[in-house]
């Protein structure tokens, strides 16, 4: 099963930008907080599988797409919160 993990991984990542940028009107029908919630846990969960996948070229990849993703919601979030506390 752990070789199959890195695929998994690397469908969540392309999903994730599929849904969040190119087609974001497939999550438009669902409240917002719902919509923002399964884009958040398919980067994290893409990034998890990644790092337990099997070593090779497609782990490689894949953690290195998750983790840019993981970095980058990471410094939305410092950034809000500075923008909230002022």
């Amino acid at each position: 099963m752990r070789k199959y993990l890195s695929m998994i991984s690397l469908l969540m990542i392309i999903l994730f930008i599929v849904f969040g940028f190119i087609i974001p009107q497939v999550l438009h029908p669902l409240p917002d907080s719902w919509d923002i919630l399964i884009l958040i846990s398919m980067l994290i969960v893409s990034f998890f599988t990644a790092i337990f996948s099997v070593k090779g070229r497609l782990k490689t990849i894949t953690v290195l797409l998750s983790s840019l993703g993981i970095l980058s919601l990471i410094a939305i979030t410092i950034r809000g919160f500075i923008i909230m506390t002022g």
